[in-house]
């Protein structure tokens, strides 16, 4: 009795192994590697740069920077169906993978030898015997990481090191076969590492898991067969590349050389030889060698050469491969095969951006407690992501999102990304948390500038909190204003004394504390000081009848007369930029100065109202646009490099 695609079974059998001798348990996942590996002639294991290293170098899936997956499907022998879906993920422990390969082939008839032919048999299906079924599946739990140290000892070379965990289950049902199921587990384990920028060399152990420790198939009739165990020593060198890990390098282009080296008891030495060239990102071509076992008439183990070749187009993340591979065994027999991969780079252009900061912009200045921090990982290799050292979690695309608090005053939000302890990169957002006054608006027209004097200590509010931004300025508070502003503040002016009884009492003594200036100011007034440091720099000048007037209203004219001579705002002639304002008004040339100056912008195409009473907001204004206040600012609050 005989099975006729059996032998056809018979036949893929030593293509998938490689070997011919007995006992030998079939390894569906050494031919159903993807298109790309088939189409450099199975050649992989120094280069091992995608997820289908799980099959051919699990210690490649630590070169993989996001999440990858690759499917293929079809029929091997133009009988034998095959199907492939693997996947890997990076993770802070090593980057993970799992894979699943399975093979079948259904509905065999059962041949028998047609009776009055035994002396030359001829075989027809015997339809009293159930068909044959059968399938082999390996699933794969892998894991792969980079190995900087052992034993405090620095490793070189970037040595990556990763294996496979492979669970078997195998079944031929039929023709009155019984105990036909077997379930195995086998391992595999991967070295690579990079001498030089464009060599890497790799070791890839097939089926290691030695047969003591269960590294067998074992049926449900108790018997086993072991996995032959194969060893293979690849290299590959980019010898073209547009960068600096190529040996050469040639515009855009890229070319890959492949070459693995296989060893296995019993059976000669194979040689598998690969070439990837990319004329364009988007575009690889591949050809390669595949040397395997075959017997002769007399038995005798010998090797025989079957050549591949491949196609790759890469686009959107998403990658299609399609490789032609021969097998000098099974002439005559469609030999092509197709995989489709998710998460392939379209090319390996540089990452100026690792990390890309959406919100808040840099150099914020905010009232807000608290800001919200979101972006993207742009460099895959970073495998942890922190903002002022709190761990933050990023999606698959590498998305974050999260809040941090403000102090008042200026911040530095750090946002470091690692891959384990090594520093990838930081980015920086700066960020100024201003104050704020229970009685100015968050969208008050100077709320920012009223919180940026007062932090840099220009201006005061009062004892009660509040700020009084539409309160009018009287002349002596003006003056204090000015002189602060000035940093011309003596020892006695800094005690902020508001009352003459309480400066009185500070000071402790009742003789004058300075020569008397205006007949109106009293030496022991609250802002005699800040008055006469102002008149001696001529920022303020009394009544032709010897006063001073402190306590009165301040009028625009006056008050902006006082802040140009502060900032040494030049006079200019008038060209009557206000309708109010004649040319012989005493304050015309100042009021033109300061207009080209761009400090009356508030009252663009309005009237000027020289003798209305100045706000506090209004002086604020006025001063945040001086040149002398810009400077001030960024000196301290603004100078963004001292964050």
């Amino acid at each position: 009795m005989k099975v006729n695609k059996l032998l056809l079974v018979l036949v893929l059998s030593v293509c998938l192994a490689g070997l011919v001798f007995a006992q030998a348990a079939l390894d569906p996942s050494r031919l159903a590697i993807g298109g790309r590996g088939l189409g450099l002639g199975r050649t992989y294991v120094g280069l091992a740069d995608d997820v289908s290293s799980i099959f051919l170098n699990p210690a490649g899936l630590a070169r993989i920077p996001r999440w990858q997956m690759t499917s293929m499907a079809g029929q091997f022998a133009e009988e034998y169906s095959y199907l492939l879906l693997t996947g890997a993920y990076p993770t802070e422990y090593g980057v993970f993978g799992a894979g699943f390969v399975g093979a079948s082939t259904g509905g065999v008839p059962v041949t028998k030898v047609l009776e009055g032919t035994e002396s030359d048999p001829v075989y027809v299906i015997d339809p009293t015997q159930p068909a044959v079924d059968y399938f082999n599946n390996v699933y794969f739990l892998s894991l792969a990481r980079e190995v900087p140290k052992i034993w405090n000892y620095d490793i070189p070379w970037n040595l990556r090191a990763g294996a496979s965990l492979k669970l078997f289950n195998t079944s031929l049902t039929g023709d009155s076969i019984i105990n036909g199921s077997g379930f195995g587990t086998e391992l595999d384990v991967g070295l690579l590492a990079d001498p030089l920028p464009y060599l890497a060399l790799g070791f890839y152990g097939r089926n290691v898991l030695p047969y003591s420790m269960g590294g067998k198939l074992t049926y449900a009739s108790d018997y086993s067969e072991h996995y032959p165990a194969a060893f293979i020593l690849g290299g590959s060198m980019k010898v073209l590349g547009p960068k600096d890990n190529a040996f050469r390098k040639f515009m855009n282009h890229e070319l890959t050389l492949l070459l693995d080296t296989e060893f296995s008891n019993g059976v000669p030495m194979l040689m598998h030889m690969g070439a990837e060239w990319k004329p364009h990102p988007i575009i690889a071509l591949r050809m390669g060698i595949d040397q395997d076992v075959s017997s002769d008439m007399a038995g005798n183990l010998t090797t025989e050469n079957g050549m591949a070749y491949g196609v790759g187009l890469t686009y959107g993340g998403f990658r299609f491969d399609y490789a032609f591979h021969e097998f000098p065994g099974l002439p005559g027999i469609n030999n092509s095969y197709f995989s489709l991969s998710y998460g392939i780079a379209e090319a390996e252009e540089e990452i100026t951006e690792k990390i890309s900061i959406f919100t808040p912009a840099d150099k914020l200045v905010t009232f807000e407690s608290s800001v919200v921090v979101q972006g993207r990982v742009n460099d895959m290799k970073i495998k942890e992501l922190y903002v002022n050292g709190i761990r933050v979690k990023f999606g698959l695309k590498g998305d974050f999102k999260t809040s941090v608090s403000l102090k008042t005053g200026k911040n530095n939000i750090r946002i470091s990304g690692k891959d384990g302890n090594k520093l990838i990169t930081v980015e920086q957002v700066r960020a100024l948390r201003l104050i704020t006054f229970p009685d100015v608006e968050q969208d008050y027209w100077v709320a920012q500038p009223i919180s940026l004097l007062a932090m840099q200590e220009i201006i005061t509010g009062y004892p009660d909190g509040t700020f009084r931004a539409e309160g009018d300025i009287n002349r002596a508070e003006m003056c204090a204003l000015l002189i602060r502003t000035k940093g011309q503040v003596d020892t006695y002016a800094t005690l902020e004394a508001t009352t003459e009884a309480e400066l009185a009492a500070l000071i402790g003594k009742e003789e004058p504390l300075f020569p008397i200036f205006f007949t109106d100011v009293s030496e022991k007034f609250w802002a005699s000081s800040f008055i006469k440091d102002a008149a001696d720099l001529e920022i303020v000048k009394g009544y032709p009848d010897g006063t001073f007037r402190p306590n009165n209203k301040i009028t625009r004219a006056e008050g902006l007369a006082m802040i140009t001579r502060l900032a040494d705002v030049s006079e200019e002639a008038y060209a009557y930029q206000f309708p109010d304002v004649t040319e012989s008004y005493w304050a015309a040339p100042i009021i033109s100065g300061a207009y080209n100056q761009g400090m009356l912008e508030f009252l663009r195409n309005k009237r000027f109202q020289p003798m209305r009473s100045l706000t506090r907001a209004e002086t604020v204004e006025l001063l945040q646009r001086t040149k002398y206040v810009e400077d001030l600012l960024g000196k301290d609050l603004l100078d963004w490099e001292s964050y």
